[in-house]
């Protein structure tokens, strides 16, 4: 049975103002505190980005920018098979008392075996690192471990 096109979409509270969410999405000292081993990040519309896990590198284009409030990044991944996959996440903030809630949306997915692959370990991922987001900006604590596969 052939795949429907479908999106990851996530929500989470973060005690923290929009602007410590944003910057934690935005400046790659804080990007490696959370998500990726290494990150280069122009903050502006067409800029680049890229993240560095040791094994798999990304590297994409900023298609929004709009300080504490929206991020829209586009990038491919290969898996190695030579075929791009394209997609897109866009992080929504906004006030929530003292607090901000963070909107995940990632997009672009398309039928087939490998996209409907790509979809679980991007809904995977993104909850996984989200977590991760969400101990960090509370606490401090980076719940990663080099022997967690996602």
């Amino acid at each position: 049975m052939p795949s429907k096109k479908k999106d990851v979409k996530l929500s989470y509270y973060f005690e923290k103002p929009p602007e410590e969410v944003f910057a934690a999405l935005t400046k790659p000292k804080k990007i490696v505190s959370w998500f990726s081993k290494k990150a280069k990040f122009e903050p502006k519309v067409g800029g680049d980005f890229s993240l560095d896990w040791g094994n798999y590198r990304l590297k994409g284009k900023v298609k929004k920018f709009v300080k504490d409030k929206k991020l829209v990044l586009s990038w491919h991944d290969d898996f190695g098979k030579g075929k791009k996959y394209v997609t897109r996440a866009a992080f929504t903030l906004s006030k929530k008392g003292e607090g901000t809630i963070l909107k995940v949306k990632h997009s672009g997915f398309k039928a087939g075996e490998d996209w409907d692959q790509l979809h679980e370990d991007v809904k995977t991922g993104w909850t996984y690192f989200l977590m991760n987001l969400k101990s960090v900006l509370s606490g401090g604590k980076d719940l990663r471990s080099e022997h967690d596969e996602n």
